[in-house]
């Protein structure tokens, strides 16, 4: 004998059932809104819940009501103008269950309700909203920094919609749904712009199919700061990851205004930071790194400075083996890889040669492993990985030097690597024929860390990818009108728009051995 459970989890989302005066009423002389749902509301989710487009100043408050929301409109409302009522998804029921979409209500003063819309989607994995400013005058990209007139939050499938729009030119904007409603801040903000500057909507029109990417803005290059982690290494660190960088006048002053020029190597797994090693012991105290230029892709740094300071206490702690973890697995490229990766917590200034063996099956070879940078060996068995094989690295403590305190703990470290099956390869071809188009094909495998292929269109309309890696992946078609050969997200300020491009709604599985044939791709025009 037991309680009832009280059955399943409740997730159905909160409707909108009906309102008084009906949606969609003319000639509203301004009055009592009420706005009836499904089930109660959470009052707390009625905060930045509600907006009503054109702005009424001073704001009207919503007012909770149980499955209820009450909204007192003053009676001086703009003749002939359609008033929209927007509820987005902060909206929530008393279990927290959001609304499914943003919801839009309108009422006229007039004779009629303005019945354009605007329809599209936010392609990615997060959540968004759109805005959307009416355009009186010249297009100035300074609209963007404004609070929007309109905002519409995209359902899980990032589709949005706006209804009951005048005649006329817009302005939109995505936005990650954290931002909605707020002014744009390029910085702080993932957003994406549109493939033109205005959406023009004549009367009781709708204009659909308008596709968005958003991302942030790759900020200036900084230095942002320093770590010296013993008296003769240490980190430095870029707010960005950096791309075949070139550093120059890299120097370190120390509390004895003695000039050092340290090495600095790459992180291998995080580009933002670089290891500083310098020649000689730096001096207690603090002391400041200065370089006179950084250059990483087409971004620029000149006359970076960082302070630190530096211990007087002499490291006497044991180097470790930070990764992998134990054992890892791995599937055998086409190439012979993966490498693999052994990171030391320390750097390491000399290895003897048989400082590491490998053991797999009955074979026990001596093996040089390569060294990314000191804290970074790279392991590939000398003929490559085989099938289905456990790999055993063992590395000997007293046959590596770090460059303070002491080497690895245990005398011998064992590192596990498990082969598995070998990754399969196959192609996936189609067509997609739009003369007017610079067309670039992208293919995105939905890993965790997804891998990017390209394909152009030769002049039978063609594509083609061959050797991909087995799996699902997404199809992308780019109208590349730069001629990047990838697609291009644009810019607010100076406005550049987005390159146009279509998501195919379908995934495709690229199988070992398998040439996919997804035929001819229609799409329907920008």
């Amino acid at each position: 004998m037991s309680a009832p459970d009280g059955g399943p989890e409740d997730i159905t989302p909160p409707k909108l059932t009906s309102t008084n005066p009906e949606a969609g009423s003319l000639h509203f002389e301004g009055g009592l809104v009420t706005l009836n749902f499904s089930e109660y509301i959470d009052e707390k989710s009625l905060l930045n819940a509600v907006t009503i487009s054109p702005k009424i100043d001073p704001e009207i408050e919503a007012i909770y009501d149980d499955d209820a929301i009450l909204l007192q409109f003053p009676e001086d409302l703009l003749p002939d103008q359609t008033y929209v009522i927007s509820i987005n998804r902060n909206l929530k029921d008393e279990r927290r269950v959001p609304l499914e979409q943003s919801i839009q209500i309108a009422f006229s003063t007039g004779d009629v309700i303005d019945e354009g819309m605007i329809i599209g989607q936010v392609h990615g994995d997060e959540s968004y909203a759109v805005h959307l400013w009416k355009s009186s005058d010249t297009f100035s990209d300074s609209i963007f920094f404004t609070d929007p007139q309109y905002v519409s939050e995209a359902n899980d499938s990032g589709h949005f919609e706006f209804k009951y729009l005048a005649p006329g030119d817009y302005v939109m904007l995505a936005v990650e749904r954290s931002a909605s409603g707020a002014k744009l801040v390029p910085e702080r903000m993932a957003y994406g712009v549109g493939t033109q500057a205005t959406y023009t909507i004549g009367i009781n029109e709708t204009v659909s199919g308008i596709p968005f990417r958003t991302r942030r803005e790759t900020p200036s290059l900084k230095l942002t700061h320093g770590e010296w982690v013993g008296q003769k290494w240490g980190w430095m660190h870029f707010n960005q990851e950096l791309d075949s960088a070139t550093v120059k006048d890299l120097v370190i002053t120390d509390v004895g205004e003695d000039s050092i020029r340290p090495t600095i190597h790459q992180d291998l797994d995080d580009k933002k930071r670089f290891l500083i090693i310098a020649d000689d012991t730096l001096a207690a105290g603090r002391a400041a790194l200065t370089l006179g230029e950084v250059k990483s892709g087409n971004q620029t740094l000149t006359d970076g400075k960082i302070s630190f300071r530096v211990s007087a206490k002499r490291d006497t702690s044991h180097t470790k083996k930070v990764s992998p973890d134990g054992s890892a697995s791995i599937r055998l490229q086409s190439d012979g890889g993966p490498i693999i990766p052994i990171h030391f917590s320390k750097p390491i200034i000399s290895a003897s040669d048989n400082a590491f063996i490998m053991v797999a099956d009955t074979d026990t070879v001596v093996v040089n492993l390569d060294w990314a940078n000191p804290v970074t060996a790279l392991f590939i068995p000398p003929n490559g990985w085989a099938e289905k094989m456990k790999y055993k690295l063992k590395i000997f403590s007293e046959k590596l030097i770090p460059i303070e305190g002491k080497s690895l703990k245990d005398s011998i470290t064992w590192v596990t690597i498990n082969s598995e099956k070998k990754m399969g390869y196959g192609g996936l071809n189609g067509q997609f024929e739009r003369p007017d188009m610079i067309t670039v094909i992208q293919l995105t495998s939905m890993e965790k860390e997804p891998e990017i292929f390209h394909s152009g269109v030769n002049s039978n309309y063609q594509f083609q990818f061959q050797n991909i890696p087995e799996g699902p992946y997404r199809l992308m078609i780019i109208d590349d009108v730069d001629q990047s050969g990838a697609y291009t997200f644009g810019k607010a300020s100076p406005f550049l728009p987005s390159e146009w491009f279509y998501v195919h709604p379908d995934t495709f599985e690229v199988r070992a051995n398998w040439d996919i044939d997804v035929g001819s791709i229609r799409v329907g025009e920008q």
